[in-house]
């Protein structure tokens, strides 16, 4: 493979915002992907169902903070300006929730948020579990959107570090697809995909990336995979300050969040007007539904926590059989029935991914900051993990991307650097 001055290891949101800066930068770059497509964790999905849908990424957050709206504007991209806090149905128990049951929902999910935010305010670097009331009737539908909004298991997510996140509650769903939005965004960059990364090495100016098709050097690398990637050795760093930072790394994982999406005639009655529908069945772990209408019409099982790692191990076919029974239990057996046809994803098992999105475990919300903020020379590393404010995110991946590579074009073209 030829040479160039920077690589960048993955294309994803982060990878893309990389590339996009060095070639206003004029700095040349190749950006190496191992799977056979762009996009990484935002992937639209047109194959599978009657219609396109998001595997992974779907909601524009902290929408007017959020720099991906300006491109969405630019490329025509649909999406939706939504206040989606009163946007839900909820069953509970056998039955759907009227009015006032439905608002003590929402009062109890904004005092666990409340209770979240003053835990950060007060430094409290413990568990999310620890700092909520999980004695409410409404704790179970709590839970679960504590474990979508964490990508896995709350029991390990820092309080102090989720309190990092600077949500503005304006979350606007991508209708054309998120996915689509990102590979939009990659077009005229130099990409190669189906090229795999295995191992990098620093070097006294340059950086040696050894390749599914062969190894090539350059000045400098940004290497954007998934945290959960970096910890199992997915890709191999050599001796140096990159590597040194693999025990930090180690402390955000990705937990496990996976959808199943059902190709429906049309949305049931209940749901008509509704984004989502929480099911806390009583007996059994609480699960969410987006409803997404149109015809087809799509009722995606969002699905998040350890439980799932739990159903996901006998396969896609028992995270379908799971999505289709609890349709049926909410919404009829007529409606179960109906079902066209079904996708499922597999983050936790996909090679290039390994999981949902990152979040610091307790104790480590520091080791977080000392992750994002540490010099490591020409090796550097971006994604979502790497955003102080905008973590779990596509806009924070996309903006610690294009971060990471003005730092690293200044290094290696030996201007000064900006003060932080």
């Amino acid at each position: 493979m030829s040479e160039t001055d920077i690589v960048i290891v993955g294309a994803g949101a982060a990878g893309i915002g990389a590339g996009l800066e060095l070639a206003e930068r004029g700095i040349p770059f190749v950006i190496l992907e191992a799977a056979g497509r762009v996009g990484g964790r935002a992937f639209t999905d047109s194959t599978s169902l009657g219609r396109p849908w998001d595997q992974g990424c779907h909601w524009l957050h902290c929408a007017s903070l959020n720099p991906l709206v300006s491109w969405a504007d630019r490329l025509g991209a649909d999406y939706r300006k939504a206040d989606a806090d009163e946007d839900f149905t909820y069953w509970q128990k056998g039955a759907f929730a009227g009015p006032g049951q439905r608002g003590a929902a929402g009062v109890a999910l904004e005092a666990a948020e409340a209770a979240i935010d003053r835990a950060g305010a007060a430094g409290r670097d413990v568990p999310l579990t620890e700092v909520v009331d999980r004695d409410g009737s409404h704790w179970p539908m709590v839970l679960c959107v504590l474990q979508l909004l964490t990508g896995g298991d709350p029991h390990r997510v820092s309080a102090l570090a989720y309190w990092d996140y600077e949500d503005t509650d304006e979350d606007w769903p991508v209708l054309s697809g998120y996915g689509a939005l990102v590979a939009g965004m990659s077009q005229g960059l130099p990409i190669r995909t189906g090229v795999a990364v295995t191992g990098l090495r620093q070097g006294a100016g340059e950086v040696t990336v050894d390749t599914s098709q062969g190894t090539l050097r350059a000045k400098g690398a940004i290497v954007t995979v998934s945290t959960n990637v970096l910890i199992s050795g997915g890709v191999a760093i050599g001796p140096g300050p990159a590597r040194d930072l693999l025990d930090d790394v180690a402390q955000v994982p990705c937990g496990v969040f996976e959808k199943v999406a059902l190709e429906l005639p049309a949305l049931p009655p209940e749901a008509a007007g509704r984004q989502f529908c929480i099911v806390d069945p009583g007996d059994a772990p609480a699960s969410e539904f987006t409803m997404i209408a149109g015809s087809p019409a799509l009722a995606v099982a969002n699905l998040a926590g350890p439980w799932v790692s739990d159903i996901a191990r006998d396969g896609p076919g028992a995270l379908e059989a799971f999505a289709r029974d609890r349709l049926a239990m909410v919404f009829g057996a007529d409606l179960a029935r109906s079902v066209r046809g079904a996708a499922v994803t597999g983050w936790r098992d996909n090679p290039f991914v390994r999981g949902s999105y990152s979040a610091a475990l307790p104790g480590a919300a520091r080791r977080r900051h000392r992750m994002i903020e540490a010099d490591t020379g020409n090796l550097a590393f971006a994604g979502e993990a790497f955003s102080m404010d905008f973590q779990a995110t596509a806009h924070g991946a996309y903006l610690s991307g294009r971060d990471v590579a003005r730092r690293l074009a200044r290094q290696i073209s030996g201007a000064p650097q900006a003060a932080p």
